[in-house]
């Protein structure tokens, strides 16, 4: 699994990061970072090692409600 390269997004989650946030752009990614959050507190070790647990969450509460496409398509 490639690394993840988020980061601090400014707000107050406790970021220490000094990189640029980016947002969860679908469901897919939505299901990767949740798995990864249960990971952690399960006690096991995670596949994401590029951030935190308060950055997870973090992300995840952003993501929470919005309509997100299946995929994301770049284009």
């Amino acid at each position: 699994m490639p690394k993840y390269y988020g980061g601090d997004c400014g707000s107050s989650h406790g970021c220490s990061s000094s990189r640029k946030h980016t947002p969860i752009t679908s469901k897919a990614q939505r299901g990767l970072f949740g798995s990864e959050l249960a990971r952690r507190r399960a006690g096991k070790k995670g596949r994401m090692e590029g951030i935190t647990t308060a950055e997870l969450e973090s992300h995840l509460r952003e993501s929470k409600g919005k309509r997100l496409p299946r995929k994301s398509h770049k284009g």
